[in-house]
């Protein structure tokens, strides 16, 4: 945070443009403000998910939630779900027996999905909730998932490779 007297010695100096690696600080003359221009090098979500990947096969499962969790972000930010970053993020969270914050994040994304009105993307996050939350003890969510799933089937919202996803898990 930057105190008063910061702010007034910036104001005052003699300030150049610096380079820094991935942003540059450019003065503008008028008014001697110092704002950060976007690196041309931005990394997307699929960047991000690769590199994720790539830590899971070499074990390093912190990093591959932050990579996760940057690609959700950034898929979120488009306006897109983010289908392939969280079940990345799920199957990491159990494999470090983080069940309950797997099931959260699988939760989440059913919750988008349903506002956007996609029911396979809700159901199939839904089916694999109810499993983990089983799982780790939080039977009262496992339960709302399980009715509200029961309510995309009696929609009739699922295709057909959905609802025989759910027909050979839970029938």
């Amino acid at each position: 945070m930057f105190t008063i007297a910061f702010v007034a010695l910036l104001s005052t100096a003699q300030v150049s443009p610096v380079a820094l690696p991935d942003t540059t600080l450019r003065v503008a003359s008028a008014s001697r403000v110092i704002a950060p221009t976007v690196s041309p090098d931005v990394t997307t979500a699929a960047d991000h998910i690769a590199a994720a990947r790539q830590a899971q096969l070499v074990g390093d499962f912190d990093l591959a939630r932050r990579e996760f969790v940057i690609a959700a972000a950034l898929d979120r930010d488009a306006g897109k779900l983010p289908v392939d970053a969280t079940i990345g993020l799920a199957n990491v969270l159990y494999a470090r027996s983080f069940n309950r914050e797997a099931a959260m994040a699988l939760d989440r994304l059913a919750a988008e999905a349903a506002e956007r009105g996609a029911s396979d993307v809700e159901a199939r996050a839904l089916m694999d909730a109810i499993w983990l939350n089983i799982d780790a003890g939080n039977r009262a969510q496992a339960r709302l998932d399980g009715l509200r799933l029961q309510e995309l089937i009696k929609e009739r919202a699922l295709s057909s490779a959905t609802m025989k996803l759910v027909n050979e898990r839970y029938r």
